[in-house]
């Protein structure tokens, strides 16, 4: 059974079971908190939804965990294309080695790092197994790509210069959307009321950053993988 006939099958099943919620028109006087659990604790009994794909609920607007809200005033002067466009990170920095003065660090500080400073490893194309195995195709399009961001935005919100310099660098893998926020594949095969996008995920991980002159270690947000997600909306109009 192909991916497709199999995402329709998940479609039409989970549009039986939307239906299914309500049986009349009538205004309920206590919402059932638990009325999309059901519908997907039911899904989850008839079909497995795998890596790449997500179903959640519609919920009440807010805040999302990821989203910055404080205003950092000490790290408005790290201005680049990537910050500006939205990104976690930026490859490149105006005046990036006067505003680090990497040049004047203690050689020991980059001894005692010496362990970050080098290059994630990237699992190379194999042509002969990707023949053997069953075809795959992914519902958004993402790149993998190893990086050497030379500023970052940090777990606490803020934004910090990254090392990297000469022989002192840290090449990070990351994956991105090719089309964040774009409808995923195979839009068109969803029943009515649910949608799709396409949506960028991020995890945080160690990198070594210069902090009032010295070198740091900090946790700093990087894009992690590409996932197609589906919403709902559980309230029906009679």
């Amino acid at each position: 059974m192909s991916l497709k006939t199999k995402f329709l099958l998940t479609l039409t099943a989970l549009g039986c079971l939307l239906i299914a919620q309500k049986t009349d028109g009538r205004p309920q006087p206590h919402g059932d908190a638990n009325g999309p659990n059901d519908v997907l604790s039911n899904l989850d009994s008839i079909f497995k939804v795998g890596p790449g794909m997500k179903v959640f609920g519609t919920r009440p607007s807010g805040v999302h965990p990821n989203e910055v809200t404080d205003q950092n005033d000490d790290d408005a002067d790290i201005i680049c294309a990537e910050r500006t466009a939205g990104q976690s990170y930026c490859t490149e920095v105006p005046n990036y080695l006067e505003s680090s003065q990497l040049d004047k660090i203690d050689p020991q500080q980059f001894e005692q790092f010496s362990s970050y400073f080098k290059d994630d490893f990237m699992q190379p194309l194999n042509v002969t197994n990707r023949m053997n195995e069953e075809a795959e195709e992914n519902f958004c399009n993402s790149k993998s790509r190893i990086i050497y961001p030379k500023s970052v935005e940090t777990k606490e919100s803020k934004w910090v210069l990254v090392v990297q310099h000469e022989r002192h660098r840290q090449g990070v893998l990351v994956e991105q959307c090719e089309a964040e926020g774009s409808s995923c594949k195979y839009e068109d095969l969803m029943p009515f009321g649910v949608s799709s996008k396409c949506k960028q995920h991020y995890v945080y991980r160690s990198l070594i950053v210069l902090v009032n002159g010295v070198l740091v270690e900090r946790m700093v947000k990087l894009p992690n993988y590409c996932e197609c997600v589906l919403r709902f909306n559980l309230k029906r109009k009679f």
